[in-house]
């Protein structure tokens, strides 16, 4: 049996689900495209920002890069668009939840 045999032998055997997988991949390899990778950034500092004055802008949407506040506003879109306005190519904007101060315990 030859690898290519092999291979096909055992990608009969898999899962639908996974044969797709497999095809795909292959399809992408066949073409010669590179897989896209997107690259992360660390927004600890940004997370860090949110918790020290979450009390402040509870129930607001914000925008924070590094430890800056770019805009806050209870509309996500007005929030984004002044990211943006700004020259920042991916804003960080989110939901800014009040802290629960107790836990929500049914039957009690």
């Amino acid at each position: 049996m030859s690898l290519e045999e092999a291979i096909l032998d055992k990608v009969r055997r898999l899962p639908p689900a996974k044969q797709e997988e497999v095809l795909r991949f292959a399809d992408v390899l066949q073409r010669g495209a590179t897989a896209r990778m997107v690259p992360s950034r660390d927004r600890t500092q940004e997370m860090k920002w949110i918790d020290e004055n979450r009390a402040a802008y509870a129930d607001q949407w914000v925008a924070v890069e590094g430890d800056r506040l770019i805009g806050a506003d209870p509309d996500p879109l007005k929030v984004f668009a002044a990211a943006k306005a700004q020259g920042i190519r991916s804003p960080f904007v989110v939901h800014v939840l009040p802290e629960d101060p107790l836990p929500f315990v049914p039957g009690w």
